[in-house]
């Protein structure tokens, strides 16, 4: 397998003006010195030519590092260096020095650490972590990280916790543990897009294409890189340039692509030769030495092999070292040496062995396990601290609230019971006038009632019996007169009928459709006899017996359908009225029917008849509605609430 170059987000931590062109800045700096500034000055000049150079020559960016050294010493600026000796670590980094990088970035660590410059040790935890992880010191590695996003995590600085979690998706890439992989770097890329952080994505879509490369997704690793190539030529990162053209490179090979490989591995190795980095080159030329073996080139392979071995040995780089014993036991099966392929077979079996990561893995879930509990526990000792601090406020707040309200009780319960008494004196007085009221009007009522009955209703007695006696005393032989004997006596004893009604309803407050359902049977048995011709049907829903009515509705509906009946049998010319009364949807609903002539409600002009029934309905609430056509009877709707 072809190796595939590896870059890590540390340079995010150090310095962060990379907006302009690295060589414009370099010479912008340099005129500065021209103009021998005081020696503070010259020393800050120094930590940024250190970091500037850094992008384009390490030899020249570690001269002027340690320029930067010995001015911030005679100054004694502690802070400053602190960044100078951050600045030099991440300087060897990038040329592959680990053991350099670490000592120095160890020395700013204590600086920072005495001055309590928390922020200056989280940064720093992210770059030893990265030192950490490419010595495949993963354990070490993952605490350094957990503990730099605990502090930018509590302090809300979202770029470096995005920024870490690259790096943590890159330990969890080397575990093989790929979609926690794909999950920390996905996040920390999402955010970089959406903040448009081209330098961040020129290292975050480097190291997702390697994870899908790993899994054998070269569509999704060849989109990634082309997206990482893109940013990093824009933002001048020559070592990210350098490792992506690498990586495509090794795919083009996989796909038997030699011409396009070769090309590929020429441009990244031109990249390499401007940073000057030790440990890069040995990686690239461990896949020219792969490309030599499959040439059958042997002696060749195995020149380069051990020249890159010694390498990858003192830089302790033991991915490198392991890949090179590998390659070294074909190279020599094939120039017949058996005790060397014997000697680096074992070399390969031991190095694998120590490389085992079970257990790393399982330290590393303990670790990320460790810093979920410990983040829960720091936010719910925030918490308690916070609730101490409110309960106090609510305590001091308490005791005066308390007096106040103790003083508000008194007057609101002398208050609330002066109220009290005023409201059940009201309402008793309410209830003895409304008592007073109703016990007047009931007897106003039964005097009516009594005086309809007494005299209007002897008189127009004492008016049949007189209008019989004439008829029976004396022989009548003229019909007309004889006609209208009986008309008066027929109309008396029907106002007489109505008196009664009228007297039923005075009577009584209130009256239940069951009594109302007997009056309209009474005068419909009348109806019957008078009209034989006509056959009456009336139908009401039993659920309505108990229904209660006011005296003035049961009243007029009673007369409206004495109304409505009349006006059939006098006009309509009908055989048939039907009287339908039932409940839906919490209304009551009349329906009187006919198949009598009908008549135009477009061209007839109502009579009092029919405004009177209108008027009846409308004043106890209800909905009143007439229908009609010539020759298709009348539908008259009642619609009570």
């Amino acid at each position: 397998m072809r190796k595939i170059t590896l870059v890590l987000a540390l340079f995010l931590f150090t310095f962060y003006a990379r907006a302009q062109d690295s060589a414009q800045i370099i010479d912008s700096l340099k005129s500065e010195l021209k103009k021998k500034p005081d020696a503070k000055k010259t020393a800050g000049i120094y930590s940024d030519l250190t970091w500037y150079y850094s992008n384009v020559a390490i030899d020249s960016a570690l001269q002027y590092g340690g320029k930067a050294i010995l001015e911030s010493k005679k100054l004694g600026d502690s802070v400053l260096l602190a960044q100078v000796y951050s600045d030099v670590g991440a300087v060897y980094f990038r040329k592959g020095d680990f053991q350099n990088s670490k000592n120095h970035y160890q020395t700013a660590y204590k600086i920072r650490k005495a001055r309590k410059d928390f922020n200056g040790v989280a940064k720093i935890n992210i770059n030893l972590a990265s030192i950490y992880t490419t010595q495949q010191q993963y354990k070490l590695a993952m605490q350094a990280y957990l503990e730099a996003i605990n502090y930018f995590e509590s302090v809300h600085n979202d770029p470096i916790v995005n920024t870490t979690k690259v790096n943590v998706g890159y330990i969890f890439r080397e575990l093989k543990n790929y979609p926690k992989a794909i999950r920390y770097i996905g996040e920390a890329i999402a955010y970089e897009e959406k903040n448009h952080l081209t330098n961040k994505l020129c290292i975050s879509c480097l190291n997702i294409g390697n994870v899908y490369l790993e899994m054998k997704d070269t569509v999704q690793a060849l989109q990634f890189y082309n997206k990482s190539l893109k940013a990093c030529i824009k933002t001048g990162d020559k070592a990210a340039t350098a490792s992506v053209y690498n990586n495509i490179g090794v795919i083009k090979t996989a796909q038997n692509k030699s011409k396009d490989a070769l090309s590929l591995y020429n441009k990244s190795s031109q990249v390499r030769d401007e940073l000057n980095s030790d440990l890069d080159k040995a990686s690239l030329q461990l896949n020219v030495a792969m490309e030599l073996t499959k040439a059958k080139q042997y002696k060749a392979a195995q020149q380069l092999l051990l020249k890159i071995k010694k390498v990858f040995e003192a830089k302790n780089s033991n991915e490198n070292l392991l890949l090179t014993y590998r390659q070294l036991v074909p190279v020599y099966a094939n120039l017949n040496l058996p005790d060397s392929v014997t000697f680096y077979s074992e070399k390969y079996s031991e190095l694998k062995e120590q490389l085992l990561q079970t257990s790393v893995l399982k330290q590393t879930n303990e670790l990320e396990a460790k810093y979920q509990t410990a983040n829960k526990e720091k936010r719910l000792l925030q918490k308690e601290v916070e609730a101490k601090q409110k309960n106090m406020l609510l305590l001091a707040v308490s005791t005066l609230a308390l007096f106040i309200a103790l003083i508000g009780l008194l007057i609101y319960r002398q208050q609330k019971l002066k109220n009290t008494q005023q409201e059940q004196e009201f309402q008793l007085k309410s209830a003895i006038a409304q008592i007073e009221t109703q016990n007047q009007l009931q007897e106003q009522r039964l005097s009516i009632s009594r005086d309809l009955h007494d005299n209007i209703g002897a008189q127009l007695t004492f008016i049949i019996s007189s209008v019989d006696n004439i008829k029976y005393a004396f022989d009548i032989q003229n019909p007309k007169l004889d006609n209208k004997l009986q008309s008066i006596s027929t109309f008396t004893k029907h106002t007489i009928v109505e008196l009664r009604d009228t007297i039923w309803a005075m009577n009584n407050d209130e009256v239940l459709f069951e009594d109302l359902r007997s009056r309209i049977l009474n005068f419909l048995e009348k109806a019957k006899d008078a009209t034989t011709a006509i056959d009456f049907n009336f139908t009401i829903d039993d659920s309505l017996n108990h229904t209660k009515l006011s005296s003035i509705a049961g009243m007029n509906i009673y007369r409206t359908i004495q109304e409505a009946v009349n006006n059939a049998i006098k006009y309509a010319a009908a055989s048939q009225i039907n009287i339908d009364v039932k409940k839906s949807g919490g209304k009551t609903i009349i329906h009187i029917a006919d198949n009598g002539s009908g008549f135009d409600t477009a061209t007839i002009e109502k009579g009092n008849g029919l405004l009177n029934m209108e008027k009846r309905i409308e004043d106890i609430g209800g909905t009143f509605n007439l229908v009609s056509e010539n020759a298709k009877g009348t539908v008259i709707t009642i619609l009570l609430n």
